[in-house]
């Protein structure tokens, strides 16, 4: 029951992250996607494997919301968050019944479930996305779905993959930082530069 728990907020921290408007709002909901994933395994890795994949999930969530400074109300998920919700929720579901109808899986069926969530809300934003806070955040969000759905297929991880999983989120993270800041310096926002020179390209 705690695995389902945790993966659900998983799921819908994914879910926040990738369709919330206000910047802050996206990384409390990255924070939660992050932070309850290495919950959503049994057994649990190492205890001290477990500490570092919290403590990077936090420092991922806090780069995603220095990266989210200039961002825009506007910019959120075309779907809206209830949409989105709902479908974080239905993926979530469906990796739960995946595995009780005879999906092979070594880990708990939660695990695959919270990376399916991830992965259907993250996929949508990095095809479409069009600033560099989005971007990254669905990236971050779709490397975690990586990682949980890893957990899920093949069992717990061993304690230096948990590190080296954890490490990865934090360096994707920082490279978002890192485009939100060119994207800033080329176009005075978020926009990423390609589409925001074709917004700005008066129609024939």
């Amino acid at each position: 029951m705690l695995l389902v728990a945790a993966g659900m907020l998983v799921a819908l921290g994914a879910g926040v992250a990738t369709a919330a408007r206000r910047a802050r709002a996206a990384s409390v909901g990255a924070l939660a996607c992050l932070v309850f994933a290495p919950f959503v395994a049994e057994p649990l890795p190492e205890i001290p494997a477990v500490l570092f994949r919290i403590v990077a999930g936090v420092l991922a969530a806090f780069l995603l919301l220095v990266a989210g400074r200039r961002a825009g109300d506007e910019s959120g998920s075309s779907l809206g968050l209830p949409a989105t919700l709902a479908a974080a929720a239905a993926a979530f579901a469906a990796g739960l019944g995946a595995t009780a109808v005879g999906l092979p899986a070594f880990g708990p069926s939660a695990a695959v479930g919270a990376g399916l969530a991830c992965l259907a809300v993250a996929l949508p934003p990095v095809i479409r996305a069009r600033d560099a806070f989005r971007l990254g955040t669905a990236l971050v969000v779709l490397a975690n779905a990586g990682l949980l759905l890893r957990s899920g297929l093949s069992g717990t991880p061993p304690a230096l993959e948990v590190l080296v999983g954890g490490a990865a989120l934090v360096g994707l993270a920082a490279a978002v930082v890192t485009l939100a800041g060119t994207a800033a310096t080329a176009t005075g926002d978020l926009a990423i530069p390609g589409d925001a020179i074709e917004r700005r390209r008066p129609p024939a």
